[in-house]
């Protein structure tokens, strides 16, 4: 679209850096820079193996897309949308329905909607959680000359919350009269064992990269989209599904039960958007102004992380 409009391409990409063409130059650099002719596997090899993993081994782990509106954080976190009517009811979803799926916008069409290379990170993610479940349940992968434990369970469950005008909403609260009320029900709370999680949030237990996948897109119904002249499918509200998984084992029989809770963040935000471009007015402008704030915020916070990390001593506004 921007190319068709005649914009020039103003960065420049060696993969580590990015060097904005201005005078003077401006460079950036980062562990690592996808250009525009990265592929969403490439993407995944990248950023998403190495997370997951993590988290298949006991650790917390967080993916989070972030940009300006329309730059296609949702098609790389999902995908090309599925071709369902605005009702959002339509059929279910499957992994195996991204093959067929029609582009969203212009960044997407560039994708051959038959083509899987278009799947997103989250479908990805959840293949390789549960094929390495599976895998460590049938024993595979346990190195040579040791006994694969007799004692491997797996309990996996899921969440969908949307954070639209500082407010959260589940997305996962059953589709009745009091739809709209439960989704509105919950609250942030502070536990000391548990730390910071949702009160009153739908958690689904599941067992299967096909079901949990059919749970997100049933979820991704109710977030909030609306059409801005920079993007015709804006997401309005910052969307974070989270997966939960605890794994057992015990090594022989009479051996120690052995416990790993996980919890695995898949971040959504809406994009950052200047009121000149996207000329938005009224519901859409309090929107955007509520989007800027809120990336504000989380900007604040993760550059006081990097200070800590450094080894200053920061307040970290964590409640901001």
């Amino acid at each position: 679209r921007e190319l068709e409009q005649g914009y020039a391409k103003g960065v420049l990409v060696d993969g580590r850096t990015v060097e904005v063409q201005r005078k003077p130059p401006a460079s950036y650099g980062y562990d690592h820079v996808c250009d525009e002719h990265q592929t969403q596997s490439e993407i995944f090899e990248s950023v998403g193996v190495p997370v997951t993993d993590a988290f298949l081994e006991g650790y917390h782990g967080c993916l989070i897309a972030y940009g300006q509106t329309g730059a296609g954080k949702t098609f790389t976190m999902q995908g090309p949308s599925d071709d369902l009517d605005e009702g959002g009811t339509g059929g279910t979803a499957s992994l195996a329905s991204l093959d067929s799926t029609s582009a969203r916008d212009g960044a997407e069409s560039a994708e051959s909607a038959e083509d899987p290379e278009a799947q997103g990170l989250i479908p990805r993610v959840l293949q390789r959680i549960f094929q390495r479940v599976e895998d460590e349940k049938a024993g595979v992968g346990v190195p040579e000359g040791e006994p694969a434990p007799v004692d491997v369970a797996f309990t996996v469950k899921c969440s969908y919350l949307e954070i639209y005008n500082e407010q959260v909403a589940d997305l996962l609260a059953p589709p009745d009269a009091d739809a709209r009320a439960a989704r509105a029900a919950p609250q942030i709370r502070e536990h000391d064992k548990r730390g910071v999680f949702v009160e009153g949030l739908t958690e689904a237990l599941v067992t299967s990269a096909e079901e949990t996948y059919d749970l997100f897109t049933r979820g991704s119904f109710n977030r909030r989209v609306g059409q801005t002249e920079m993007n015709r499918e804006s997401s309005r509200s910052h969307a974070v599904f989270t997966v939960t998984l605890e794994s057992r084992r015990r090594a022989f029989p009479g051996a120690a039960l052995q416990k790993r809770n996980a919890t695995l963040h898949l971040v959504d935000l809406a994009g950052s958007e200047r009121q000149k471009a996207t000329e938005a007015g009224g519901a859409r402008l309090k929107e955007a102004s509520a989007i800027n704030k809120s990336l504000s915020a989380l900007g604040n916070v993760i550059k006081a992380l990097v200070d800590v990390a450094e080894g200053k001593e920061r307040h970290v506004p964590y409640r901001d």
